[in-house]
């Protein structure tokens, strides 16, 4: 429970609360612990970090209130940003959002071209940018949507469980998630068509009560490239270092989310961004998302 009424560190009771995308809830976890040591020493306020396992979960407590800073995938953070004032702030550098589609080592689909009448697919969730990229993946292979059955997970992770215990034909799959996967996991699975945008990205995202500090925030978030416990403590994230994140990408990524979630027919990136899109960017035609 929180005391006191200054936004950060008024009293000494005074505890923010960091959390991540479930998708790291399950990897690298001791780093993150880390990591959360590594900002209170830093910036010189109290702070716990609690995981979540499951995408739903996370959402409703972070849109509760109940955490001030996030690291989030890129369709959440938009949502964020919206419903409960959070900013994005910074992005791990060069490290984008990928999709792999991906089939059981065994099956007999090797292209796209392979899939059968009735497909069921495995996905997280509708509401993340995976779902969406995979969609598209789809669609540019001229797969009918009325061919899709759709059972979602509710993790990445889960998702790769799904495909290895013939849950689903196929799993539209986080790249971080298949690369941080064991390679006993790696060979039981097979990559038959991936996404290359390289436009999204997760970031790291601060509420309300800890936006007053966000110019230090993004000042050490970025400048632990600068010493050697914050260069190990990356190399155990995964992460290369982090760059603010540009107003143009917001506005971007927010359009895009925006226009997915609430159910337009199509997107074109191309239209709608304020930043240089490659003419592989996509169009996305959505479905309407089951109850979940």
């Amino acid at each position: 429970m929180r005391e006191g009424n200054d936004p950060v560190g008024g009293t000494s009771a005074e505890i923010l609360a960091l959390t991540v995308d479930p998708n790291y809830s399950g990897k690298n976890l001791p780093a993150w612990f880390l990591f959360n040591t590594y900002l209170q020493k830093h910036l010189g306020l109290r702070m716990r970090f609690s995981p979540f396992e499951d995408f739903y979960a996370c959402r409703k407590a972070i849109l509760g209130g109940q955490y001030d800073l996030v690291y989030a995938n890129p369709f959440d953070w938009v949502q964020y940003r919206d419903k409960a004032g959070f900013e994005p702030l910074v992005k791990p550098r060069e490290h984008y959002d990928e999709v792999y589609l991906c089939v059981r080592e065994d099956s007999d689909i090797r292209s796209p071209a392979d899939l059968p009448e009735r497909l069921r697919i495995a996905s997280a969730s509708p509401e993340t940018l995976v779902h969406m990229v995979g969609l598209f993946l789809l669609d540019r292979a001229e797969v009918d949507r009325a061919r899709l059955d759709f059972h979602f997970t509710g993790s990445y992770r889960s998702v790769l469980q799904a495909l290895l215990q013939g849950q689903a034909q196929l799993g539209f799959v986080f790249n971080e998630v298949f690369d941080a996967a064991s390679s006993v996991v790696r060979k039981g699975l097979r990559v038959i068509a991936r996404s290359d945008d390289a436009f999204a990205f997760h970031a790291f995202c601060a509420g309300p009560r800890l936006l007053p500090r966000r110019e230090e925030l993004v000042r050490v978030l970025c400048a632990m490239t600068e010493e050697e416990g914050g260069r190990r403590l990356l190399a155990d994230l995964g992460f290369s270092g982090f760059a603010p994140v540009a107003e143009s990408e917001v506005e971007c990524l927010t359009v895009l989310a925006e226009e997915y979630i609430s159910g337009h027919e199509a997107i074109d990136i191309r239209a709608t961004s304020s930043v240089a899109v490659e003419d592989t960017a996509f169009v996305v035609a959505r479905e309407d998302p089951p109850d979940t």
